[in-house]
């Protein structure tokens, strides 16, 4: 697939030519982020990939930005470089090349007519100004205009930015008072009228706009944290993982949405749109139209697992509720467990007989809402019991004498389902989305899946099923193998399968 053409691998966070670990273990760079290849004698040499920056850094990169446009460009004020900057987005190199070409469309692109800001002198001769505001009659010293020439008092400038600041981070751009003018209002007018407060504020939205007007950085949308990522590629493909630990994708952004590996996102903004527009149709559909595929007998789901009884006497059939196919062939034996991540149609027609084309496609999308749902409610269980090790890990230190680091594989195994659960939710919405013409792509998607499912869900029954039976310190220990062993199998399968989505699914 195109939009997964990076290798997808455990990003590391570069800084100052050292590799510097977050507190989560990433820190931002990639295999494709080589800038040269040395003798195995020497160590790579690589660039950032993505850098997580908190309000200090922000503050520290802005800054260094604007020293650099300003030395380049022989500017003598850092009014005039930050404003050309935020006029080009932050775009260091894209306003270096504008302006070297062309400095003074540059300026008029960024509503800057002088880059000295010398307050122009009144073209009358007299020592009195009228006020095109107040209609006020006042010596020129008490008036104040910007290159434009455009003259006011002062007290209807220094109301007209306070109204500005109040308005929001809008003021970094605010405008001469004049009608139709573009003159921009820079710093250096802020600074000569209005008080120190308001000025901190006006300085604290034009900081925000290195974040909020640049393409390449991004607020961390997790809420509560004010730190910001910067990427190398605006249209990174990859997730980043902020220095709060939320791992989120770089393009959309979403908190609700966080990492949605491995589909893309106008995959997902479709999938949430027919979500929205089908979703009680769909949970109806899932949670009354099952019948029993031998008797027809209507069967309700009211426990967890997917292994369903009829409770008709003159029945007793056994089935899957997922794919509704015999549980008999679901064993380890036949290989069958996890085959019903599959989609096939002439499975729904041989149960429930021919269907028009609008109810087939509404089976169609019934099939991976319903299994894209069910990954989905599969790792907030994963969730709750991470958020449960802390406690647990107490119990099993108390009772059996083990360390603290003994029971650390507790969180990384949640931590794995989690991820797992997660990366097959966002599996089938690439699945539903996938062209129906591309046969060994979707056979493929479907086997790294059935892959991945047989693993998760494996580590997921040996963690639940496991912890019921440890009664000793020999159990524990045996159960602390077991699934430090399963987790690290499957983080490889999770690995593989994100691989497997990169290289095309061909």
């Amino acid at each position: 697939m195109d939009d997964f053409e990076d290798d997808f691998i455990e990003d590391e966070q570069f800084s100052e030519g050292k590799y510097e670990d977050n507190e989560d273990g990433h820190s931002g760079l990639e295999d494709d982020d080589l800038l040269e290849f040395q003798p195995s004698s020497q160590k790579l040499k690589r660039t950032s990939s993505y850098v997580v920056l908190p309000q200090q850094k922000i503050i520290e990169e802005s800054n260094k930005m604007i020293q650099e446009v300003m030395g380049v460009c022989n500017l003598k004020t850092s009014a005039a470089a930050s404003s050309l900057l935020r006029a080009f987005k932050w775009n260091k190199e894209n306003l270096l090349d504008s302006y070297l070409e062309n400095s003074d469309k540059a300026c008029e692109r960024a509503g800057l007519s002088s880059l000295e800001f010398d307050q122009p002198k009144s073209d009358s001769d007299s020592k009195t100004f009228d006020c095109l505001i107040c209609l006020e009659q006042l010596s020129a010293d008490d008036t104040y205009a910007l290159a434009c020439k455009h003259r006011y008092c002062l007290q209807c400038w220094k109301e007209y930015l306070e109204l500005k600041i109040k308005d929001g981070p809008s003021c970094v751009i605010a405008k001469c008072p004049s009608p139709k003018c573009r003159a921009l209002v820079h710093e250096v007018a802020f600074k000569a009228l209005v008080d120190e407060r308001l000025l901190e504020k006006y300085r604290y939205y034009f900081t925000r706009s290195f974040v909020e007007n640049n393409d390449y950085v991004k607020w961390c949308p997790s809420p509560g944290c004010s730190n910001a990522v910067r990427c190398d590629s605006i249209n990174r493909k990859k997730p980043v993982t902020c220095g709060c630990g939320f791992t989120f994708c770089f393009q959309c952004a979403d908190v609700d949405i966080g990492d949605h590996s491995p589909a893309p996102c106008d995959q997902v903004r479709k999938w949430k749109k027919k979500a929205n527009e089908e979703s009680e149709n769909i949970k109806w559909l899932i949670n009354n139209t099952k019948k029993c595929p031998k008797c027809r007998s209507p069967i309700e789901k009211n426990g967890g697992c997917m292994h369903m009884t009829c409770r008709n006497s003159s029945c007793c059939f056994e089935f899957c509720w997922l794919c509704r196919g015999p549980w008999s062939e679901h064993g380890q034996a036949t290989g069958g467990f996890y085959q019903c991540n599959k989609y096939d149609p002439t499975k729904d027609k041989k149960v429930y007989g021919e269907k028009t084309e609008t109810k087939t496609e509404l089976e169609t999308y019934t099939f991976y809402f319903h299994r894209y749902e069910s990954h989905k409610n599969a790792m907030k269980v994963a969730n709750d019991q991470r958020n449960m090790c802390n406690k647990k890990a107490e119990e099993m230190m108390d009772k059996f004498g083990v360390r603290s680091s003994d029971t650390k594989f507790m969180i990384e195994a949640t931590e794995q389902l989690t991820a797992n659960r997660r990366v097959l939710q966002y599996s089938y919405v690439m699945g539903y989305y996938i062209d129906k013409k591309k046969e060994a792509e979707k056979n493929l998607l479907e086997y790294l899946q059935e892959d991945l499912e047989k693993h998760t869900n494996d580590l997921s029954t040996s963690f639940e099923e496991g912890g019921k039976s440890v009664v000793n310190y020999p159990s524990f220990m045996k159960w602390r193998e077991e699934i430090s062993n399963k987790t690290r199998v499957n983080s490889k399968f999770l690995q593989n399968f994100l691989n497997g989505i990169v290289e095309g699914l061909v």
